[in-house]
């Protein structure tokens, strides 16, 4: 038993090509849309508790972000 987590992240200024290259070796998806400011994060995490997954995928993600970035969406799929 596990959870997809996907986490809408907005940053105060675009992604570099090297935050996101970072970010894709750390996590299963790592997606942003040029000329906007917000990266998309999925991870699976194999854990039966759902906000158990969800603050700790959280947690993961805002460690490898810049500064005053937000979270603007947390979704959950169970598998």
């Amino acid at each position: 038993m596990g959870f997809e987590v996907h986490i809408v992240v907005e940053l105060r200024k675009p992604p570099t090509e090297a935050l996101m290259s970072e970010l894709d070796h750390k996590f299963e998806v790592a997606a942003h849309e040029h000329g906007t400011r917000t990266v998309s994060i999925t991870e699976h995490v194999s854990v039966a508790n759902q906000a158990d997954a969800i603050a700790f995928v959280q947690s993961l993600v805002m460690d490898a972000m810049p500064e005053n970035s937000k979270v603007l969406t947390v979704e959950t799929e169970a598998d």
